[in-house]
């Protein structure tokens, strides 16, 4: 799992620039721009976590339990091209933030896993 805490690090991701481009479009959209976004999520500690495969998810147990807790309280899912997706939840009263990145298929997993329910 990769977790990123700035938007920059976006870049750096080993994903395609087009799906690169298409998760930093949506992560600004609701904001003016890039620099106030990473401001919101300096102040609400937002992260992205880049999952891979089932085992990659499961690696830290603090994480098991922020994954569980944002896979069952979903804001909003995006689907991205290559079959990926995009999704956002608010984990703690702070109003922190993780949005997950990982292909649709391992989204299923995962749910399937924890037992969550698609709406």
């Amino acid at each position: 799992m990769i977790k990123l805490t700035n938007l920059q690090q976006i870049s750096t991701l080993p994903i395609t620039t087009t799906l690169q481009e298409q998760v930093k479009s949506i992560l600004t959209a609701p904001f003016h721009d890039a620099a106030e976004t990473q401001q919101v999520w300096d102040e609400l500690q937002c992260e992205l976590w880049f999952l891979t495969s089932l085992s990659d998810a499961f690696a830290d147990v603090v994480d098991v339990e922020l994954l569980e807790r944002a896979l069952t309280y979903t804001e909003f899912e995006d689907d991205l091209d290559y079959g990926a997706v995009l999704s956002l939840s608010i984990v703690e009263d702070s109003g922190k933030g993780i949005y997950l990145l990982m292909l649709k298929t391992l989204l299923t997993e995962l749910r399937q896993h924890f037992s969550i329910s698609n709406e």
